[in-house]
This record gives C-alpha cells, structure tokens and sequence, in this order.
C-alpha cells in the first residue's frame, strides 16, 4: 500500500458548514496511504472555520478572500504534489473505495491523463435522486451534453503542464472547459465503478444560474466544435420558460417566439459569424488559461 502513487485532493469552500464535515470524513475514510488533502475555504462566517479546526493535521487548509471558486482551486493545483488530483466541492462526497478503483483504473491505462466515473445525484440531505448519466463516451459526445460528473473526475498531474489550469472566465462551466482541453490532446478513461455523490439542490450555482451556464457552455461549444448543438437551444427554451411561463405561453405565438430564441441562441455560438464584444472577450480569455507553475502567495496552514 506504501508505494502507491501520491494523490492530491482539492475542496474549495464558501459557507458549507451543513456539508463539509460529511465531504472531508469521505475523503479521510477512504483510508488512502500517500494523500495530501487540501481545502481551500474563501473566508466563511457560518462555523466553517471551527469543523476545520476540528480536523488539526488530518488536513491541509487555508482561509482568505479569492477570486470565487476557479481560483480557489488553482491555487490549490499549484500546491499539489500528487501524481493525479481530485476535486471534490463541500457539499460532495466520495463514495467507499472511491480512490482504490482511480488507482486501479489508471493503473490499467497508463496513457490516460483523468479517468471519470459513476456517480450519484443527491439532494440537499444526501438522498439519492437518480444516477448521474455518466458512461464510456467519445469527446464530440460532449457537444450535445456535459456526461461528466465533477466529483467522479481524476486528472493526472503532469497533464496540466500542457492544457493549463481552471479558465478563470468561466463562473459556472470551469470544469466542463477544462475536460474539453484535457480530451482534445490526451486519453480520457471511464471507470464503471460508483466513485461520488453530487448534490444537486436549489442554492448550487448551476440550479441558481441556468442560463448563465448555458451561455458559458455555448461559447465553450464554440471554441471546442465550431457551434452548439441544437440540444442546448431546447435547453435555453426549456429554462426561459421555466423562469417567465408567460413569454411562450400562448399556442401559435409562443411556438413562434421559442423557435425564434432557440434560432437566436444557437446562432450566437456559430463560429461562421462574428462574435459579440462580450463574446469576444470571452473567446479570448477561453484561449489563454492560467498556466501550471508554483504559487509563492499560497501557503496552507
């Protein structure tokens, strides 16, 4: 068990104090010997700080301002020692025998740079919704959908000297672009087994924040494939008229008036025609992720 490679776990954290305890114990009771288990919390108020505490030197964590949860999460990169990374937010958790079956899987596909697995969709108290649809995909796959659950996802280290760390442009879609850069170059692995739970509920920031994740996610299909699918436009339609039922209400006018936003929507993201000027500063940061290289300002507790 020794010799086993070093693993590097990352858990940003902003007022999870209902959850993080449940995320720290999973990662401690898998009972991995070569761990380095780092939290990166933003300066929380809610007793986030005392559970914490609670754990002296199980863990590795620092509490400051950042920049939200992209940045967290780098500096946490840049402080990594372990030859494959996992990023576990405070309100997942790791399933039993989670980090064995990583080991396992890669240890089958040395040319892998992340394997991703099966996970659970939980809710606000950790019950089970449905099972992530997650499965053995191609990239282009990820044009129509984002098969990926976070929690379930493990990169190899050495791999981020070449696609760069979290695109800190992104608020919403940071882990599904950096998947997409990861794939474009290198071998990506499913593993079959359950590795997480990720908790789905109305305060997470994609519930929150739908249809500013679908406008990310359309300048990432942009970038990556030249133009979002048509399945994104139904996407934006569906989430528009859940927040204003009366904009396509009616029959005939509604129909109309959804087929034209849905035509709005994916000509937007059509790499044929001339970006906006915030679409334009997005594409531009899009091409120039933080590179990998050590953080002199990060020194954890």
């Amino acid at each position: 068990m020794t010799d086993r490679p070093r693993i590097t776990i990352i858990t940003p954290s902003f007022n999870q104090a209902p959850f993080i305890a449940q995320c720290i114990d999973s990662v401690l009771d898998q009972h991995y010997p070569n761990l380095q288990y780092i939290v990166l919390d933003g300066g929380s108020t809610d007793g986030t700080l005392d559970i914490l505490r609670g754990y002296r030197d199980r863990i590795v964590w620092k509490s400051e301002p950042d920049r939200g949860q992209a940045d967290a999460v780098n500096k946490g990169l840049r402080a990594a020692e372990g030859e494959i990374i996992g990023w576990l937010n405070s309100d997942d958790y790791y399933l039993p025998d989670c980090l064995s079956h990583v080991i396992e899987c890669l240890a089958r596909n040395p040319d892998a740079a992340m394997v991703y697995g099966r996970a659970l969709m939980v809710d606000r108290d950790g019950d089970t919704i449905r099972e992530y649809p997650t499965f053995d995909l191609k990239r282009d796959d990820l044009r129509r959908k984002c098969y990926l659950c976070q929690p379930a996802v493990f990169v190899r280290r050495r791999a981020l000297a070449e696609v760069g760390l979290l695109n800190e442009a992104m608020d919403i879609c940071l882990d599904y672009d950096w998947w997409l850069r990861l794939g474009r170059a290198h071998q990506l692995v499913f593993c079959a087994h359950m590795l997480a739970a990720s908790r789905h509920y109305g305060a997470t920031k994609t519930a929150a924040r739908r249809l500013r994740a679908l406008v990310e996610a359309g300048y990432l299909m942009r970038e990556h494939f030249g133009g979002a699918s048509w399945r994104w436009s139904a996407k934006w339609i569906v989430h528009r008229w859940t927040l204003d039922r009366t904009r396509f209400w009616f029959p005939i006018p509604g129909w109309i008036a959804a087929a034209r936003s849905a035509i709005r929507f994916h000509a937007r993201f059509d790499a044929r025609r001339p970006p906006s000027r915030y679409g334009s500063k997005m594409i531009a940061r899009l091409k120039t992720p933080p590179p990998l290289r050590p953080s002199p300002a990060f020194a954890p507790r």
